[in-house]
Formats: C-alpha cells, sequence, structure tokens
C-alpha cells in the first residue's frame, strides 16, 4: 500500500512568495499545493484533504482572515491547522485577530526557516498518526488486534512528540486558568536552575518581576501575547527572556490554561546594550570629526591664507632689493603653504564622505559621470586623451557628489600617470554581476607593480615623487572610503609599462 503522503496549502497572491515557501518547505516530506487567492484556496479544499493550511493576510478580494473564518464554518476543513505567514501585519491587534478566526500560529516574515520546517514537521507528524489512528480504529472493529496495534502506534507517537517538546532549546509551559504550571518541560534545568517539578502549582506571576506582572496578566487577559521579561531563577538572578502565550481552549471557546514557549534571549539582550553603547561611541567620533572638519576648514586655512598673502606681499615690495636666492626661498615657502592647503582640503573632503544623506530616489549615474568628465575638461584637452564612456550607466541610490568625486579621481589618475610614448586612452564600462555592479576604468599609463596595488588605497601613500606628479596621495583613499560606504570593494589589476583597470563593486542592496 502507498504511503499516505500529506498535503499543506500555501495562499499567496505574490509568486515570489510562493517560490520562497517552496524553497523553506522543499525538504519536509510533504506535497505543496498553491493556490494564489481565496477562490482558488476553497475550490482545492473541495477535492483535496489538507494537513496544514499557511495563510497570506493581505490579498486582494478576499483577505486572509475572510478565508480562514470560511474555512473554519466547513468541517471538512474546520480542524485542519491554520498557520498565517505575513510581512504586512505585526501588530498585536492583527495578531488577536489571527488567532481569533481560528489560527494556531500567526509568523512574521522574514521567516526563520528551520522554525517553520519544525513547525510544519509537527502537524505533520499530528495529521499522520491521526490518519493513522483512524485507520487503525477503522480496522480495530473487526480485529481487537489491530486495535491493541493501533494504541501502540499512538503512544510511539505521542512519545516522539514529547521527546521534541522536552529536547527543544526552548522552555514549554502550560498553566491551568489560574495562571498555575501544569507542565513544564526539562529546559526549565538550564533556564532557571530547577527542576520542572519546583514550578508544578506554583503561579507564572511569581516569577515576574512586580513591574511586570500586569502586562503578563494582559497578555493572558486577551488571550494571546508575546512580550519580554526579566524572570526570576532559582538563585535569584534575573533571566532574560521572551515568551509566546497562547490560550487553550475547551470545547465549548472557554479558555482552561495557556500554552507558552520561553525562549532565553540574555546573549540578545548584552549585544543590543554593547551595539547602544558602540553607537554611542561612534556619534562620539563622528562629532569629533565634524569639529575637526570646521577646524580644518577655517582655523587652519586661514593662517595659511595669510601666510601666502603676506609672502606674495614681500616678494612685490621688496623684490628689486631681493637676491636670486631670497626669491627662490619665498616661491619654496609660498609653494608649501599652498601644498599644505591642498592637503588640508583633500582631508576635508576625505572627512566629509558618509556625511550627507542619501537621495529618496536612485540617481543616473551617466549624468554623475558626465560632470564629473565636465570637471576634467582642461586635463582632457591638454593631455589628448580619448574617454570611452558606456551607452547604459545605471540608476543607484547614491551621493551623487561622492560619485562625481570617485569617477573624477579615477579618470584624473588615469590622465595624470600616462605613458610618456602614447596618448592616454581611458574606457569606462559597468556591468551588472549577480547581487552587485561591477565598474571598470581602464588606461593604458604606466601601470603598477603588484607589490603596490593595495598600498596605493591608503591615505598619504604615493608612488611618485611631487615633482614627478601633482597629489596629496589622499585621491585614491577618497575612493575607497566612497566605495565603502555603499558596502562594495575596490581594486585594480595592472601590468606595469601597459595600463591598469580599477574596478568597484556596489552591491544591489544599494539601489
Amino acid at each position: 500500500m502507498t504511503p499516505l503522503r500529506p498535503k499543506i496549502l500555501i495562499v499567496d497572491d505574490l509568486p515570489s512568495n510562493l517560490l520562497a515557501m517552496r524553497k523553506v518547505l522543499g525538504k519536509v516530506d510533504a506535497q505543496l499545493i498553491e493556490a494564489g487567492n481565496g477562490n482558488d484556496a476553497l475550490a482545492l479544499c473541495l477535492d483535496h484533504e489538507f494537513a496544514l493550511i499557511l495563510l497570506d493576510v493581505d490579498m486582494p478580494g478576499m483577505d486572509g482572515y475572510e478565508l480562514a473564518e470560511l474555512l473554519r464554518g466547513e468541517p471538512r476543513t474546520a480542524q485542519v491547522p491554520l498557520i498565517f505567514v505575513t510581512a504586512s501585519y505585526s501588530d498585536e491587534l492583527h495578531r488577536k485577530r489571527g488567532y481569533s478566526v481560528g489560527a494556531v500560529e500567526y509568523i512574521q516574515k522574514p521567516v526563520d526557516d528551520f522554525i517553520l520546517r519544525s513547525k510544519a514537521n509537527v502537524f505533520l507528524e499530528l495529521y499522520l498518526s491521526r490518519k493513522g489512528l483512524e485507520a487503525e480504529l477503522a480496522r480495530s472493529e473487526a480485529m481487537a488486534a489491530s486495535l491493541r496495534d493501533s494504541e501502540a502506534r499512538l503512544r510511539i507517537s505521542e512519545q516522539k512528540f514529547r521527546n521534541l517538546v522536552e529536547n527543544i532549546s526552548d522552555l514549554i509551559w502550560e498553566t491551568d486558568s489560574e495562571g498555575r504550571f501544569t507542565y513544564v518541560s526539562p529546559r526549565c534545568g538550564q533556564l532557571f536552575g530547577c527542576p520542572p517539578e519546583d514550578l508544578l502549582s506554583r503561579p507564572l506571576l511569581e516569577l515576574c518581576r512586580p513591574e511586570d506582572i500586569a502586562r503578563v496578566r494582559a497578555a493572558m487577559s486577551d488571550g494571546v501575547g508575546r512580550l519580554e521579561l526579566a524572570l526570576a531563577a532559582a538563585d535569584r538572578r534575573l533571566v532574560h527572556t521572551e515568551i509566546s502565550i497562547t490560550p487553550i481552549l475547551d470545547t465549548q471557546g472557554f479558555v482552561i490554561g495557556h500554552r507558552g514557549i520561553t525562549r532565553d534571549i540574555t546573549i540578545r539582550k548584552r549585544v543590543r546594550a554593547e551595539l547602544a553603547q558602540k553607537t554611542a561611541e561612534l556619534e562620539r567620533s563622528n562629532a569629533d570629526l565634524e569639529q575637526f572638519a570646521y577646524v580644518a576648514s577655517h582655523d587652519l586655512r586661514e593662517p595659511l591664507r595669510m601666510v601666502n598673502s603676506f609672502l606674495g606681499l614681500l616678494s612685490r615690495r621688496l623684490g628689486d632689493q631681493l637676491d636670486d636666492e631670497a626669491k627662490e626661498y619665498i616661491t619654496f615657502a609660498m609653494d608649501g603653504a599652498q601644498r599644505m592647503d591642498h592637503l588640508i582640503r583633500d582631508l576635508l573632503a576625505y572627512s566629509r564622505i558618509g556625511r550627507s544623506p542619501l537621495p529618496d530616489e536612485p540617481i543616473p549615474l551617466a549624468t554623475t559621470l558626465e560632470s564629473a568628465l565636465a570637471n576634467l575638461t582642461v586635463a582632457v584637452e591638454e593631455s589628448g586623451a580619448i574617454v570611452t564612456v558606456p551607452k547604459d550607466m545605471p540608476e543607484l541610490r547614491v551621493d551623487d557628489v561622492e560619485f562625481v568625486r570617485l569617477f573624477q579621481n579615477l579618470i584624473a589618475n588615469a590622465i595624470k600617470y600616462r605613458h610618456p610614448d602614447r596618448p592616454p586612452r581611458v574606457e569606462i564600462s559597468a556591468q551588472r554581476k549577480e547581487a552587485e555592479w561591477e565598474f571598470r576604468v581602464s588606461d593604458n599609463g604606466l601601470g603598477i607593480e603588484s607589490k603596490y596595488c593595495e598600498r596605493i588605497f591608503q591615505i598619504f601613500q604615493r608612488l611618485q615623487g611631487r615633482n614627478e606628479a601633482e597629489g596629496t596621495g589622499i585621491g585614491l583613499a577618497v575612493c575607497k572610503r566612497v566605495v565603502g560606504r555603499y558596502g562594495g570593494r575596490i581594486w585594480v589589476e595592472s601590468i606595469p609599462g601597459e595600463g591598469s583597470v580599477f574596478c568597484f563593486t556596489i552591491p544591489d542592496i544599494t539601489l
């Protein structure tokens, strides 16, 4: 006889969500049947018997709540477990409504794959156990031996279910209508430092801090709740937990107790606190950096402008009285002041990367590249450079000013470090590769030795002296900082004497 293979109905109006659920449940031993709306789901329920139904809430026409009410009203589907899986509504009002129409669980997306598969396997096992029991009971009318075998199988199934509950990492418990524990899983020992028997007949509220009692009572009164609590362990230490509370109803719909899952979130709380501390430290660091930027742009540059102005004035007024050596000294001093001013401006630009908010909508990088080339018009014309740009450039949600600087620095370097025997040729390309965009700026210049390919992206690192090429050694560091803001990476591929290719990527997450 062919083994019974249970069926799971997945109802969602978005094909992408159906595909995601197929991948999550692909390892579950069940036949997956899909419906794109409530009417199709009802029609499928007439032709199939389902062990579990997974419902989306927000669907056109008939939403998930309306479909659940119809399914609960039909004898054929009244006992089928319903689980809401939704990304639309996470508030307590919708959760309560989900449980009020008969759902056994209300899961918020993104879904934890392992938890959803585990829950599905529990209901499938219960379904198979029930179907097996029904078959055995039907045969028991003819054979008493079959009845005893069925009871044995049921005990095995119950034992498997108990093993699952008792070995799960979370604490499973049940209370009576007065809130006293009637069952506590063995996880109690690890969580609270006491055996389960010590909690039996004790009220749940005894473990709560006085300030949390009202919240717990409200959650139990409302019928369903998920809340974070600090509960008292046997040694009086506080254990930070997350608790899910679900009512237990009798056949007439009256609450006769509560069932709950308690998860230890002590590590999560500690990580949150550490993250908050790091965030505060980062904010203070950013404030210090902003203050430095202000000082660099005003207090430091102003004395340099004064030094440069007075040196120029001194050169004009005493020019006829100075010998060539004195004039050379003045020229050296003015050149040093100008280099220091350029260095401060570049440091200021470097420190400001990432300070401006991102635009609400993606910007066309074709326009950004045009702006960068417009700023380099003189350099392109004087060098005779040929710059080739791609026909299509993506639209990304990035800062326009930062990306103008990024393209401008890479193209300017290709022109600056050109080969003396040939005019510079620069080719820019953009290509989508899986989950990111890859940009390449190729040139036919001097090239870079492999041992310097990482060093050049460090701040103040130069491969040529000041007399060979202008610059402060900050340009490529700026490029790396811009790309890093968006979670991308930047590198160079080069052959000395033939040219270089500067590459950087921008992940899809920034699109």
